[in-house]
């Protein structure tokens, strides 16, 4: 009878690699590991952010960004939703200056959309933005704000495609979109619209 307790333990011991091969096929793997390399250029709006979602019909400058970032994506939660950071830096280049711009946020995508053989890809990151200077309407909203541009928010929604051949490889449209949220966090609003190329390593 003294063998039971000893044999129940035994048993228990000896299913517990079994039983948590099972819980973790149960369960879904949160943790995952995505980097992503990215160019974008394109001009800078005059226009505010609502106008310039629509970007056939919005009013530009004669300025433009060019530049380039990186993304890594480390949780994936629910399905095809993930979350990850993203760095990224930009020469804005206008007819009197040159300044440059380097950003820092959060990025979320939804990977769930496929239409035919593409993947359609919405995304959203959300942090910070500083630049060396601000520069033609922006500082004209910088001024009239009376508060300083140096360091604002950076929100920037964003489409890919990408053909599911190659997903590694996608085209997107993004809204470059540096802003103080209401003078929350200094002054002036600046955006550009934006073509990238991105490949996933």
């Amino acid at each position: 009878m003294k063998l039971l307790p000893i044999l129940a333990a035994a048993l228990c011991v000896a299913a517990m690699p079994v039983l948590a091969q099972s819980r973790d096929q149960l369960l879904p793997s949160y943790s995952i590991d995505e980097r992503k390399v990215f160019i974008l250029a394109g001009p800078m709006g005059e226009s505010t952010m609502g106008e310039m979602l629509f970007p056939i019909t919005a009013d530009y400058e004669s300025a433009a960004v060019i530049g380039g970032g990186y993304q890594q994506f480390v949780l994936e939660v629910p399905e095809n939703f993930k979350i990850g950071d993203e760095l990224g830096a930009v020469i804005r280049l206008g007819e009197e200056e040159t300044t440059g711009e380097l950003w820092a946020g959060i990025v979320g995508r939804y990977d769930g959309f496929v239409l035919g053989d593409f993947r359609v890809a919405p995304s959203l990151t959300f942090g910070l933005s500083t630049v060396t200077d601000t520069m033609g309407v922006e500082a004209k909203r910088e001024a009239a704000d009376e508060l300083s541009g140096d360091l604002v928010f950076y929100l920037s929604p964003e489409i890919s495609i990408a053909h599911t051949d190659h997903p590694e490889v996608e085209v997107f449209w993004r809204l470059h979109h540096r802003s103080p949220a209401w003078n929350t966090l200094g002054g002036g609003t600046a955006n550009a619209t934006t073509i990238g190329l991105r490949y996933q390593f």
